[in-house]
């Protein structure tokens, strides 16, 4: 019997000293211990998180660039141009060019110079006088139709701040069935069943932000 009593209280010595070292639990308590799952979204997070590049807006005049190149000098000489004449438009500009040239063309194979006085400055209106002259003191005729403008393009602008004075050098291609007659109606170059493709370069200028709205044909090639 009393061997019995000394070996439970050595048991129970041995029990308490357990509990003194290692402590004891009660109910639940959260681990420290994650899944390989948590560490698979933390370290993906971290790693989105280093690779996020922040892109700045960038606002882009879609209205220009129809129309030249966004990073082009003519695409900030266009720019200045319509914060200088608010209101002002490209579509509108190229669309009253391809006009122009139309009746600047025709005009001078009509030898209608009056047309071409209000459309061009003096020195071109000179240089189209000069053929037209040549043409009616060789006693020749043109007969020719207008078959359409096949591409238009813009190929340089200026545009001088302190002047506000702007120049527009436009690309045009089209077609044009003519034929040049003499005295006796004889046909001597072209022909009505002739198509033929030009291509012409003309340059309009104009003052900005003025009351006068029209450009003016300046150069040709």
């Amino acid at each position: 019997m009393v061997q019995i009593l000394v070996l439970a209280a050595v048991a129970l010595f041995l029990f308490w000293r357990l509990r003194s070292v290692l402590g004891s639990r009660e109910g639940f308590e959260k681990t420290n211990i994650k899944s390989s799952e948590d560490l698979k979204k933390e370290q993906g997070g971290k790693k989105n998180e280093s690779n996020v590049i922040e892109l700045k807006s960038v606002e882009v005049d879609e209205e220009i660039a129809d129309y030249v190149e966004i990073n082009s000098a003519a695409f900030k000489a266009l720019s200045d141009m319509k914060e200088v004449e608010k209101g002002w438009l490209v579509s509108h500009f190229v669309s009253g060019a391809k006009m122009a040239y139309e009746e600047i063309l025709m005009a001078f194979e009509r030898g209608d110079l009056s047309t071409i006085e209000k459309m061009t400055s003096k020195e071109v209106c000179e240089s189209f006088k000069t053929v037209i002259d040549e043409r009616a003191n060789k006693g020749f005729t043109v007969d020719a139709e207008f078959g359409g403008v096949r591409d238009i393009r813009i190929k340089e602008v200026k545009f001088n701040k302190k002047s506000s004075m702007a120049k527009i050098k436009m690309i045009f291609k089209c077609e044009l069935s003519y034929s040049i007659k003499d005295q006796d109606g004889k046909i001597v170059e072209g022909g009505n069943d002739k198509i033929k493709k030009q291509t012409d370069i003309w340059t309009f200028s104009r003052k900005m932000n003025t009351d006068l709205p029209n450009w003016y044909l300046v150069e040709t090639e």
